[in-house]
């Protein structure tokens, strides 16, 4: 007997994900900042989309999913 399978679906959204880190991205090259790497985590801390830019160095990619993981378990910004 064949089980129905039950879509999960995500808080966040993969295109509304990819436009906010597209707009980070942009304000960022605007401010000329150094390169960013940036995580976009849903309400249940599952990472929805992520990008690096050239330049970032090697732990800059676990310490923007960190962030963002500790910025939703403390419910505030970690700015």
């Amino acid at each position: 007997m064949a089980e129905r399978l039950i879509g999960i679906y995500s808080s966040l959204g993969l295109d509304v994900a990819e436009k906010l880190i597209g707009k980070v991205i942009e304000l960022r090259k605007q401010h000329e900042l150094l390169p960013l790497a940036i995580a976009a985590l849903d309400s249940g801390g599952h990472l929805v989309a992520f990008r690096r830019e050239d330049g970032c160095g090697i732990l800059r990619s676990d310490i923007a999913i960190g962030k963002a993981w500790g910025s939703l378990g403390m419910g505030m910004a970690t700015r």
